[in-house]
């Protein structure tokens, strides 16, 4: 049963950084079945991060959460893993309407 997972992350360090942090991560997040959707920070607040992820099952969100390494990556890169919070969102939604927006 896939997962969309809403979540929201205090950062110190910057997008950059974090963006960075995660994109060094990637082959972690694929072991892990794990996909970001989208991932952004508020428009008045750049510490403030969003972001709306996807997983695999209940048991990947689990083990990213309690993935120790990862954890001291994320903290690394600015992350303040205790200001988090993670949603999952129930199986009634859409996606995309009427189409996507993407930024390269």
């Amino acid at each position: 049963m896939t997962l969309i997972v809403k979540s929201k992350i205090n950062i110190t360090k910057g997008f950059d950084t974090w963006q960075a942090m995660v994109k060094s991560q990637e082959t972690k997040l694929q072991e892990l079945g794990i996909k970001f959707l989208f991932a952004g920070t508020e428009k008045d607040n750049p510490n403030q991060l969003h972001a709306i992820m996807m997983f695999p099952s209940m048991e990947a969100l689990q083990a990213f959460g309690g993935d120790e390494e990862l954890t001291k990556i994320r903290r690394q890169a600015g992350a303040v893993i205790e200001s988090g919070v993670m949603t999952p969102i129930s199986g009634d939604y859409f996606a995309n309407y009427p189409n996507a927006h993407i930024k390269h």
